[in-house]
C-alpha cells in the first residue's frame, strides 16, 4: 500500500467506459424504436426512414451485443456506433434537402449531435479530425443535394448557413474539452505534488509524514473496528561505517538498494517507509505472529544477501511489535522500537519480538 502517482492526462485520454457506453446504446435503441413507433402510427414516416430505422436499431443491438460477448476494442465499438448515428443523420438530411423529399426538411436540425456524440464517443485526439472529416462531408453532401434543383446564390445560402452553424459547434465542443482536460491536469498536478511531499526522494517509499498519514488513513485505532496489525522496525546495522568508510554516495546507494529489496520483498498491501536516517518501517495487515515472524526473517535474508558494490556484509536488525500487545499505534511502535534495541545489542543482524 504505497502512494501512487496518477498518469497525466492527455488530449487523447480514453473517452468512455464500457459500461456507460452500452447504456447510451440502449438509450439510442430506444429513441430510435420510439421515433419510429411515432412516425408510423401518425402515417408521416419517409420512405427513406423507414428503411433506416430498423437497420440502425438491429445496428445498436449487434454492438451492445459485441460489447458483452467479445473482446473487441471498446475504441472499435465506439466508432462503429458514431460512424452508424453520423452516417444516418447526414444522409437522412440530404436526402430531406433533395427537392422531390421535401426542401428544408427538420432533418437539419439534429445534425449538430454529429458533433457532440463524437467527442463523448471517441477520444479526443480521433474526435478532433472525426469532426472535420464529419462537416465536410455534411456540407459536401448538402451542397449536392440542393444544387440539383436551385441556382447557385439559394444553394449557397442554404450550405453556408449549415457550415457556419457546424463550426461553431465545433469550437465550442473543442473549447470545453481544452478547459476540461486543462482543469484535470491541473488537479493532477496538485496531487502529484501532494504525493511528492509524502514520499522520501532517495528511496522512493513513504517518508515520515507519509507514514503517518496512511496509519491515520487505516485508522488504526479504531475501537468499533479493532485491527490486527504488526509493525516492523528496520534498521541497518553499523550504517555510519558505510559513510565514513565508502563515503556519503555509497551510503545513498545502499539506503536505496535496501528500500528497493524491502518493497520488492513485502506483500503489495503492506505499508513501507523510511522514518529517517538508516531506520525503515513496514506496516502489515491481517497476519499471525508467526506469519509476521516469517515476513521478518525474509526481509532480514534478503538485505543480507545483497551486494552493493564490493560491499556484502549489509545486515538490518528488526524489532516488532503487534496490535494486541497495545492500545494505540504510538504504543504499539514503541514496543517495536524496544525490540529493535534489543536485537541491536543482541549482536545485530537479528529480529526480535515477544512470541506467542
Amino acid at each position: 500500500m504505497k502512494l501512487q502517482h496518477s498518469p497525466k492526462k492527455q488530449l487523447n485520454s480514453a473517452s468512455m467506459p464500457p459500461t456507460l457506453f452500452r447504456k447510451m446504446l440502449v438509450v439510442a435503441i430506444l429513441g430510435f424504436s420510439a421515433i419510429w413507433g411515432i412516425d408510423l402510427s401518425s402515417g408521416i414516416i419517409a420512405s427513406f426512414d423507414a428503411a433506416a430505422y430498423p437497420i440502425c436499431i438491429s445496428a445498436f443491438a449487434l454492438i451492445y451485443l459485441l460489447s458483452v460477448i467479445t473482446k473487441i476494442n471498446n475504441q472499435s465499438l465506439h466508432f462503429f456506433a458514431y460512424f452508424i448515428i453520423a452516417g444516418y443523420l447526414i444522409s437522412t438530411s440530404i436526402w430531406h434537402h433533395m427537392d422531390a423529399n421535401g426542401l428544408f426538411s427538420n432533418a437539419a436540425q439534429w445534425l449538430g449531435l454529429n458533433y457532440v456524440i463524437a467527442y463523448l464517443f471517441l477520444e479526443v485526439k480521433k474526435a478532433a479530425p472525426t469532426t472535420i472529416l464529419v462537416f465536410v462531408v455534411t456540407v459536401i453532401g448538402h451542397f449536392s443535394a440542393v444544387i440539383q434543383n436551385h441556382n447557385m446564390a439559394d444553394t449557397m445560402g442554404v450550405v453556408l448557413n449549415i457550415a457556419i452553424a457546424h463550426m461553431i459547434y465545433i469550437f465550442l465542443l473543442w473549447t470545453i474539452i481544452k478547459l476540461r482536460v486543462k482543469t484535470d491536469q491541473v488537479i493532477e498536478h496538485a496531487d502529484t505534488l501532494e504525493n511528492y511531499a509524502y514520499v522520501d526522494l532517495l528511496t522512493r517509499a513513504l517518508n515520515r509524514r507519509g507514514i503517518e498519514k496512511v496509519f491515520n488513513e487505516l485508522d488504526l485505532d479504531s475501537v468499533e473496528q479493532k485491527k490486527n496489525y504488526a509493525i516492523l522496525i528496520i534498521d541497518i546495522d553499523h550504517f555510519k561505517q558505510f559513510n565514513d568508510i565508502n563515503g556519503h554516495l555509497v551510503g545513498d546507494e545502499v539506503l536505496t538498494r535496501i528500500s528497493g529489496k524491502l518493497s520488492r520483498t513485502i506483500h503489495p498491501n503492506d505499508v513501507l517507509g523510511r522514518w529517517g536516517g538508516e531506520e525503515f518501517i513496514v506496516l502489515t495487515l491481517n497476519r499471525t505472529p508467526q506469519q509476521v515472524m516469517a515476513l521478518a526473517e525474509n526481509l532480514r535474508a534478503a538485505v543480507s544477501n545483497l551486494v552493493i558494490d564490493t560491499i556484502s556484509n549489509i545486515t538490518v536488525s528488526i524489532g516488532i511489535g503487534y496490535s494486541h500487545e497495545a492500545s494505540s499505534k504510538e504504543a504499539v511502535f514503541k514496543i517495536a522500537d524496544e525490540h529493535l534495541y534489543i536485537a541491536k545489542q543482541s549482536g545485530r543482524n537479528t529480529i526480535h519480538a515477544n512470541h506467542f
